[in-house]
């Protein structure tokens, strides 16, 4: 194996010629004939130091290290089989056709890497036929002078093969005992035929390829549609050059873009295929008779600006010569009968949201044209981590279509790819130079578009910029609400939008798109800023972008009271589906002189952006919605300011910024007793009550909560009952109240008949982890699993129920499984902005590190729980880190550091209610039980009377640290001992047990 060839290789490939066929005819006899025939070239490549490197099916493919080897090796295999005695008694005929190329490759772990080398070798053994030996220019020169006795090689000369740039030059084999007379090739050069050689590689469309050769074989006529420069003309000529075998009368090309006349296609069509002109003859008639036995292919490229005339040639012609298949490319269908169409996608692009490895990047088909291209304009250009993003970004923002990517790329002679990348929003202008060989309007990406867009009648230009005003899509109502009216090219009316759109999207420069109950349309980001730029010069943007915001800001309205009823998914996703117009329509909402309009739309989409968790994004329209003012503002200004302001106390709660829950919930209730109705008094009253709670404060809160709950109450706003349920829940357990599954239970059934799906989710996980808790698992994995289901329906990135199963895997001792759940769920909220729950994801991080013995990871993950926790001021939050980093630096050996935490810990958990007393405590004590089991021991007796005394059982994490203390302490006490030692600290407050703890911390 160490003597394989590698370098400058000969390979020699070989085939049995129609063995599909004599497998299927001869089927008993062929597995006998295939060993003899595997035998013989064994035999024959083994005398010839051959490696047979891969056999596929009768297929051999062997490497020598020179190419007398691979040519001896050849004229001994057909000479064994043509006298194998075996063979010639057989009434079935072998027939094998080889090939020999020489080339570089590389060997390695026995698999050969030269795609060039190997595919050309594989191009000249198909050319042949069975018993020819072929070889190529390149080893010729190698063996010329070094010919076997008697053997000599004939001139086929220069030949044709697909996917290969340049001729090659091919030679047959001749001597004794050798086939000498053979058909001609089966190379691309013998079937008659004007395709233009390709100078640069065909990139991807294998699926685009295989549909249009599968459709053509049953079509009579095929027309690739797309907006320019998608690639049609390239793949019609690969297309045509891959089936030029199934066309022996030719295949011709027809360029009509040159073609400005319709009565001249005829006439370039006839001239394609060869023929001159008759005296008083009509040339289609000429065409006709010519075309009418053969069995050819015309491509006829580029007929959009002769629609009319291609149309009518080909109808003739396909009537009259029935063996032909026309290949159109054109913008539009021609509209006959048995015409098929194909429309031409852009090329395949990556998920700009979740970018693969640099490897898996290049395999997408934009990508890999781009790398291509620039590899070509810039020989040292490739992809490393650092433009790999910036690549993507120049692929996706231009949408994947050819013409625009190989002049992008291009551009690598001047620019970076970050440079391309940040310059797209000028692409216009960047995106020149094309080869001075090409047509003019694929020299410049504007010169392409500016082709379509002056075909267009005027009406259809009126609506074509018009409806750059919509981004990522619209509907037919917001189109015909938009973009009718007058123009300085005429009236277009909003009767007319269905008509002029369908022309649009027959014309490829629309797209329609399936997507729910309502079709939506769009163009690609390209097309739109084209169109756009028109928009901007017929002075009709100001104008268009006041009624796209009016027709958006009424959508918007339309939804709000929807988001909090069980009807909301259908308006979410309406507002999904038009979220990027409501950017634009908020952007131009804030560029006005007045604060209304930018208010209103920001009060609409509150609970979209809560729902959805955009926090960061819609607390930001927000800040700059409520920061405009107007000297003298209307009362309905005022109200909607009233109405923004509610809806930035939730988003800033989401967002634990306490300081503009204050602000905004005291402003908000203070201007909303003002100007406003009950309803949003009694939310703003709401909102100063959640901030009063979220800060602890709940004595202050509870009453006002009450208060709050009624007024929904009596206003009948089901949805508010709800979230005031909920919070007055949070209040009785933080103030002790004892009936915690009788208040969860009481917020699902209040949520389910409010509908709102984020809220119902969320109380049922909160009963779910009651229930947890009370240790009835089976229960609680069934309302966590209708939860998940319920914040699924809504696409919440808040969705924490998996926490259910890391706690399980937790109280089981599965550390590893409840660590990766942990990790997830802290990277999404980390995302979000979200720290009120991250934060104790981060620390249940922590302690399942803790628990793998992995402490310095440990301590980092508590460290930064508790510097969020002090960030947030959260008293009991405080607590329970401190008490958690005593255990790492307990097991660290770190006494000094143990006994800070300690101390720290302690007052602060003194200042707690009972029930949130435990966890810090049980934490402690799991720092003295190995110094001290009477006083663990007592520890444990304090928590036992206090959880009798809140009526709350130990859920399973926690009862998994009381049984490791506990088994510990029966093991060194004994039963008697643990039991009396248990007794005596049942008779102790907590408080006193937390004293006792830091006494024997303080004396290690």
């Amino acid at each position: 194996m160490s003597d394989l060839p590698s370098g400058t290789v000969t390979f020699l490939f070989t085939d049995i010629e129609g063995s599909t066929k004599l497998a299927q005819e001869h089927p008993h006899e062929w597995e006998t004939l295939r060993a003899r025939h595997h035998a013989i070239l064994q035999s024959a490549m083994d005398a010839y130091n051959g490696y047979v490197f891969q056999i596929i099916g009768d297929a051999f493919c062997v490497a020598f290290h020179t190419a007398s080897d691979g040519l001896n090796a050849a004229i001994e295999a057909q000479r064994g089989l043509k006298t194998s005695e075996f063979l010639k008694n057989s009434e079935v005929s072998l027939r094998v056709r080889m090939g020999i190329h020489t080339g570089e490759a590389k060997a390695h772990d026995n698999e050969y890497h030269g795609y060039l080398s190997m595919s050309l070798v594989q191009r000249i053994m198909s050319a042949g036929h069975g018993g020819q030996v072929l070889l190529s220019h390149a080893t010729e020169n190698l063996i010329r002078s070094q010919l076997p006795k008697d053997i000599s090689l004939r001139d086929m000369g220069e030949h044709k093969f697909k996917d290969v740039i340049q001729l090659v030059r091919v030679f047959q084999v001749v001597g004794p005992d050798l086939q000498s007379d053979f058909p001609a090739l089966r190379t691309l050069s013998v079937i008659p035929n004007n395709l233009p050689p390709q100078l640069t590689s065909f990139v991807g469309r294998e699926k685009e390829l295989a549909d249009v050769k599968k459709l053509l074989q049953d079509a009579h006529m095929l027309t690739l549609i797309g907006p320019g420069g998608t690639g049609k003309t390239r793949l019609s000529i690969q297309s045509a050059s891959e089936s030029l075998t199934q066309y022996p009368d030719g295949v011709w090309l027809v360029e009509l873009a040159p073609i400005l006349d319709p009565l001249l296609v005829p006439r370039a069509t006839a001239i394609a295929v060869g023929l001159r002109d008759e005296p008083q003859r009509p040339v289609i008639d000429m065409l006709c008779d010519y075309l009418r036995e053969k069995k050819t292919l015309l491509i006829l490229d580029n007929c959009e600006h002769l629609v009319n005339a291609c149309a009518q040639m080909a109808d003739k012609l396909l009537r009259l010569a029935p063996n032909i298949r026309i290949l159109a490319s054109s913008r539009e269908a021609l509209g006959i009968a048995g015409e098929v169409t194909y429309r031409v996608p852009s090329l395949g692009l990556p998920d700009m949201e979740h970018l693969p490895s640099i490897e898996s990047l290049s395999q997408f088909e934009a990508v890999k044209l781009f790398i291509d291209r620039a590899a070509a304009a810039v020989s040292t250009f490739s992809v490393t981590n650092d433009n790999a993003p910036a690549l993507a970004q120049i692929c996706y923002r231009l949408d994947g279509i050819p013409l625009a990517l190989e002049l992008a790329a291009a551009r690598v002679r001047m620019l970076s790819v970050d440079q391309i990348s940040s310059r797209l929003d000028d692409r216009f202008r960047l995106l020149t130079g094309g080869a001075r060989a090409a047509l003019p309007r694929q020299q410049t990406l504007r010169a392409a578009i500016d082709w379509s867009y002056n075909l267009l009648p005027p009406n259809e230009q009126v609506l074509f910029r018009r409806l750059s005003i919509f981004v990522g899509g619209w509907t037919l109502e917001a189109a015909e609400s938009v973009c009718g009216g007058e123009s300085t090219s005429g009236l277009v009316g909003s009767d007319d939008i269905l008509s002029l759109l369908e022309h649009l999207i027959n014309k490829s420069i629309v797209i329609k798109e399936e997507k729910g109950p309502a079709t939506r349309y769009r163009m690609l980001e390209t097309m739109r800023q084209y169109a756009n730029e028109k928009l901007v010069d017929a002075n009709e943007s100001d104008a268009l972008r006041n009624r796209h915001l009016e027709y958006f800001l009424v959508l918007a309205e339309a939804a709000a009271p929807h988001l909090i009823r069980s009807t909301q998914l259908e308006w979410l996703a309406q507002l999904d589906a038009d979220y990027e117009n409501l950017r634009r329509a908020l952007e131009w909402a804030l560029s006005k002189d007045t604060a209304e309009s930018s208010l209103r739309l920001c009060a609409a989409l509150g609970k979209f952006w809560e729902t959805r968790c955009y926090w960061l994004e819609g607390s930001k329209w927000m800040k700059s919605a409520l920061a405009k003012s107007t000297p003298d503002p209307t009362k309905a200004e005022q109200i909607a300011r009233v109405r923004a302001l509610n809806w930035d106390v939730a988003l800033a709660s989401d967002l634990d910024d306490f300081e503009r829950m204050k602000t905004s919930s005291e402003l908000g209730l203070t201007l909303a007793q003002e100007v406003s109705d009950r309803r949003d008094i009694a939310i703003a009253k709401f909102n100063v009550r959640s901030y009063l709670s979220r800060r602890e404060k709940y004595d202050e809160a509870f009453s006002l909560f009450e208060e709050s709950f009624a007024a929904f109450q009596e206003l009948n706003e089901a949805y508010w009952v709800a979230i005031s349920h909920k919070w007055l829940g949070i209040i009785l357990f933080n103030k002790g109240g004892q009936d915690y599954l009788g208040i969860a239970t009481q917020e699902v059934e209040l949520a389910r008949k409010a509908g709102e799906r984020k809220h119902l989710g969320e109380t049922l996980s909160e009963l779910s982890y009651w229930l947890f808790r009370d240790n009835r698992l089976t229960e609680a994995e069934k309302y966590n699993r209708e939860a998940d289901m319920m914040l699924k329906e809504i696409g919440s990135s808040m969705n924490d129920t998996s926490v259910f199963y890391a706690q399980t895997a937790w109280a089981t001792g599965k550390y590893e499984e409840a660590e990766s759940i942990y990790m997830d769920v802290q990277e999404r909220l980390g995302l979000l902005g979200e720290k009120n729950l991250r934060s104790p994801a981060i620390a249940c991080l922590g302690i399942v590190t803790m628990e793998q013995d992995k402490l310095d990871q440990a301590q980092a993950y508590l460290e930064q729980a508790l510097a969020t926790a002090r960030e947030l001021e959260f008293t009991r939050f405080i607590a329970f880190r401190l008490a958690e980093l005593s255990n790492v630096f307990y097991r660290q050996g770190n006494t000094e550091k143990l006994k800070q935490v300690a101390r720290e810990c302690v007052p602060h958990t003194k200042g707690l209610h009972k029930i949130h007393k435990v966890h810090p405590l049980l934490m402690l004590l799991q720092t003295t039980y190995m110094q001290n089991l009477q006083i663990s021991t007592k520890g444990l007796g304090s928590i036992d009377t206090a959880q009798t005394e809140v009526a709350l059982p130990l859920d399973p994490i926690t009862k998994h640290y009381w049984n490791r203390i506990e088994t510990h302490a029966r093991d060194v006490l004994g039963g008697a001992g643990f039991e009396s030692s248990l007794a005596e600290g049942q008779k102790l407050s907590v408080d006193e047990a937390l004293d006792l703890a830091l006494k024997t911390v303080e004396e290690m």
